[in-house]
């Protein structure tokens, strides 16, 4: 889509979008078209697209109604709870006036008692939210995501088939990749434009109720900075911050405003606002599409999970990718969970990545605005002097200094990627590993544009390219390059002596081009210290994993790496014993076949989801002796095939689905009124509700090892 407007009517006018939407919303409603608020970014705003409603944030950012809500609030709590207590109870906000149903979720205790104080004079449905993001706590949150589907159901009187479902996913995650990319224009150094006009379009986009053309709209702006920005138009250098902490919008935009009007540019808003919910995608690939929209939400990093390791993962990630001078964390006065969190987030900005970092705490009255503005032209001015101090040190890089890093780094088992960042951090000077082919695997720093360098070649194949600058020499930058190949030799001489050890995992592909990406990303990956080999063209062996979490952690890596990629890859439990190598080889490529066989829609696959498979296929050949069932299977199928009917998958679904009425519907797609009668017709035939729970697992083995045998 082309922009013909200038970038600042674009930005002034998503700034204005929400009061536009204050009467957009009434037209909806006088179509019959139902609204749904919700306050919390862990909401699926995907059920609400899949019964035809709108999600809609509700008014949660201004001081205007504070003073209402502590009329029945303490003062002491956090202000983003008075102030959305306040709208609602006052009936401030057109959002909540019209909408239908409010959803509330069990974060923070406020927000907790605030839905049972809201629920006396508007409908409020709180989902329970796990308080960690451990695999219990996504099985948790699917469970819940599910109840809310049903409850969803029964309010609108709307049967959501799954391919409902998909196709709200499908739109959000165009909705969300348009938002991603539009948030990465601020990687460009100078900064294309300013944080808060960024931040006007993400939370602008939030109230524009045709989602359908958002992408399209956002990606237009997206392609227009680009364009002006190859012009020239862009901001001058500044001191590149981060905003993190509480969510930001209203009147808590003062933070951000007094960033940029003292000097400074904010590339990035790490919190629920901002960029934090836009990295991740729900699978639309996945078989299970509510595990797959429990694990999106779930992974949002909000200072209410412990631990909040998806939190730091994500700060550390924009700090590198956005190159970010200071960290500025905004902590509302009684967020708790916020206030105590910042003691992990200073120590990591400051111990891990070696930037400044400052805490402020406000709420949202105006009343600090001068203090906030003293603080940022000194926090600021901090900065400024530290990047010119510290190109000058880099240029006189100690070689000996360089050995310490990588000594320190093999000791303690860091990748290779790891330590050459820290030699970037260190030195100045921009290196690109290549493999054998001279592909780029990964570069670490700012190529120069004039491109002048030293090459390496590295003991396994491949090359090692470092790049000259106009304040290093290319003898000192040679140096760097010897040490940093010796380290290589030393690395892999290593790798050649290690035993193996536990956990053993193998992954299996269908295609030679993965498994060597998969290998790739493997070696160099930083927060996982495996020993991964080839195993044929297709196969990967895995040693050194350790336990669950590990293996957590590389299945997103791979998952990660597929989103943008064909074929299938299956990842198999972790063994103990080295001997059960080859017994264990032979399990997962005979679940690989059965994968290709199903025809899965999911990409990445894990061996523990084929179980049943499995089970199917050994108890089956023990069934299939006995001839269990199989007078009233054929009378099912009879039926069918003599009348037209859907009677025998209708029973195999309803057995699937624990002979619960709504789920099998859905599953059908069809209404529940459609439903009830051939239930009643397999009463008749076979006393299906009749039968024990142990007689319909039996009946439903059957029927699978049957469906088995038709593949």
């Amino acid at each position: 889509m082309k922009v013909i407007q200038n970038l600042p009517e674009i930005f002034e006018e998503f700034g204005e979008q929400r009061r536009k939407a204050f009467l957009e919303i009434k037209e909806y409603k006088d179509k019959n078209i139902p609204v749904v608020g919700m306050y919390c970014a862990y909401f699926p705003t995907e059920l609400a697209m899949a019964v035809g409603a709108i999600p809609v944030g509700l008014c949660s950012y201004a001081n205007e109604t504070v003073a209402a809500a502590e009329r029945d609030l303490p003062k002491s709590i956090c202000p983003l709870v008075k102030s959305s207590y306040g709208f609602a109870v006052e009936d401030k906000c057109p959002f909540f006036h019209f909408a239908d149903l409010v959803i509330g979720e069990t974060t923070c205790d406020g927000k907790k008692k605030m839905f049972e104080m809201m629920s006396e004079f508007k409908p409020v449905y709180v989902m329970e939210l796990p308080n960690s993001q451990s695999e219990r706590g996504v099985k948790f949150w699917r469970e819940e995501v599910v109840r809310t589907k049903e409850y969803f159901e029964e309010f609108f009187h709307v049967v959501i088939t799954e391919q409902m479902l998909r196709d709200a996913v499908h739109l959000n995650n165009r909705i969300r990749t348009a938002l991603k990319n539009l948030c990465d224009v601020m990687k460009l150094d100078p900064a294309p434009v300013t944080g808060e006009d960024i931040q006007k379009m993400v939370q602008g986009s939030k109230y524009r109720f045709d989602f359908s053309s958002t992408p399209e709209v956002v990606n237009g702006v997206h392609d227009k900075i680009l364009e002006e920005y190859k012009q020239g138009k862009h901001l001058e250098k500044r001191p590149r911050i981060l905003v993190t902490g509480c969510p930001i919008g209203g009147d808590s935009m003062k933070v951000i405003r007094e960033i940029e009007e003292n000097g400074g540019v904010v590339v990035a808003i790490e919190n629920c606002s901002g960029v934090r919910t836009l990295g991740t995608m729900v699978d639309e690939n996945a078989e299970d599409i509510y595990e797959a929209i429990a694990r999106k939400y779930l992974s949002t990093g909000c200072s209410i999970m412990t631990p909040n390791d998806h939190r730091i993962d994500l700060i550390g990630k924009i700090i590198d990718e956005y190159h970010v001078d200071g960290v500025v964390e905004m902590i509302l006065t009684g967020c708790h969970s916020t206030g105590v969190e910042s003691f992990y987030i200073r120590k990591f900005v400051n111990e891990e990545k070696h930037l400044p970092y400052l805490a402020v705490e406000t709420d949202y009255s105006q009343a600090d605005t001068a203090q906030i503005s003293t603080r940022m032209a000194a926090f600021l001015e901090m900065i400024q002097p530290e990047r010119r101090v510290t190109t000058e040190m880099k240029a006189n890089f100690d070689i000996n200094y360089c050995y310490k890093i990588i000594l320190e780094g093999i000791v303690k088992r860091k990748s290779r990627r790891e330590i050459l960042e820290e030699i970037w951090r260190y030195t100045g000077v921009a290196l690109c590993v290549s493999d054998p082919g001279n592909q780029e695997v990964f570069c670490i720093g700012e190529k120069p544009a004039d491109l002048k360098s030293c090459i390496r070649e590295l003991p396994e194949g491949g090359k090692i390219t470092g790049y000259l600058t106009l304040e290093t020499d290319k003898e000192k930058v040679e140096e760097l390059l010897d040490v940093i190949i010796q380290s290589y030799r030393v690395d892999c001489e290593r790798d050649r002596n290690e035993e193996e050890r536990p956990d053993f995992i193998w992954i299996l592909t269908d295609m030679e081009e993965n498994a060597d990406q998969i290998f790739r990303m493997l070696n160099e990956e930083q927060d996982l210290f495996l020993k991964v080999q080839r195993e044929g063209k297709k196969e990967l062996f895995i040693s050194g994993t350790d336990g669950k979490e590990d293996r957590d952690r590389m299945t997103a890596k791979v998952k990660e790496l597929m989103k943008e990629r064909d074929g299938k890859i299956l990842i198999g439990n972790g063994f103990q014993t080295f001997e059960s190598k080859e017994k264990n080889r032979e399990l997962q490529r005979y679940v690989f076949s059965i994968i290709k066989s199903k025809k899965e829609r999911r990409k990445v696959c894990l061996v523990e989801d084929y179980y049943h498979d499995l089970a199917v296929t050994y108890i089956g050949k023990r069934i299939e002796k006995e001839n269990l069932y199989v007078d009233e299977l054929e009378c099912v199928e009879k039926e069918d095939k003599e009348k037209g009917k859907d009677l025998y998958e209708t029973l195999y679904w309803y057995l699937k689905m624990k002979r619960n009425a709504a789920q099998t519907a859905a599953k059908l797609r069809i209404h529940r009124n459609t439903l009830m009668p051939r239930i009643v017709q397999l009463n008749d035939m076979i006393g299906i509700d009749d039968k024990d729970g142990a007689e319909c697992e039996r009946l439903l083995m059957v029927m699978e090892m049957k469906k088995v045998k038709n593949m």
